[in-house]
């Protein structure tokens, strides 16, 4: 697995650096996306930024993480449905780099597997994310360094899990362990499933028992 995921991490920046740019009127808005669009992540016209911190930031020229790719589809977490809507997915480039490359490290150990269920990165030009956009609403997800993933469930079922028991346990944890060899610096995890890590890194959290809230560090600020 190591080796794999690191060798597509390296795999992704490049292609991300290839100098594709995004189309001129990209989805902005509360628009659902057609089930049918599936495109690659196209790079930004200039290199993302995130600014600010995760609670307290927002996103210049983000990517938006396509509706599915190898080894993931995007989720949304309040109308519990496959697509995520387009504006819930916007990342910095570096954070779509990673989810691709987790995924298709997945996809290539699990091809049996259902696809990982990608939910909530940030806004088109980040910001708050909070009730007002659904749900619990977020706290972080401000500058496109968060996204939540859905945990494995025991049955296989292309959905994501209602209740602790539902989920793959073992798989969960090697969700865990491919974010944190993928550079994450901040896992939250649910307070139920005894998932385990750096403990820094790694930390239970209430409303997280049906997903793990990736952060990777800021490209920008050495950290």
């Amino acid at each position: 697995m190591r080796g794999r995921l690191r060798g597509l991490l390296v795999a992704a920046a490049l292609l991300a650096a290839g100098g594709a740019t995004v189309p001129a009127g990209a989805q902005l808005g509360p628009q659902d996306p057609s089930p049918a669009a599936v495109e690659p992540a196209l790079a930004p016209a200039q290199p993302s930024r995130a600014l600010g911190r995760p609670w307290a930031g927002r996103l210049e020229h983000g990517v938006q993480l396509p509706v599915r790719g190898e080894g993931f589809e995007s989720y949304d977490q309040i109308l519990h449905r496959i697509p995520n809507r387009p504006w819930r997915r916007w990342a910095t480039q570096e954070l779509v780099t990673v989810v691709e490359a987790v995924a298709a490290s997945w996809a290539a150990d699990h091809p049996d597997r259902t696809p990982l269920l990608v939910s909530d990165l940030s806004r088109p030009n980040g910001g708050w994310f909070g009730r007002q956009y659904g749900g619990l609403g977020h706290q972080s997800h401000q500058n496109g360094l968060d996204v939540d993933v859905m945990y494995p469930r025991k049955d296989g079922r292309r959905a994501a899990p209602r209740t602790p028991g539902d989920v793959d346990r073992r798989l969960a944890q090697e969700l865990v362990d491919r974010f944190l060899e993928a550079g994450a610096v901040k896992l939250y995890v649910g307070p139920h499933l005894r998932l385990r890590g750096p403990r820094r890194i790694v930390v239970p959290l209430v409303h997280h028992d049906d997903h793990v809230h990736v952060r990777i560090p800021n490209p920008g600020s050495g950290r």
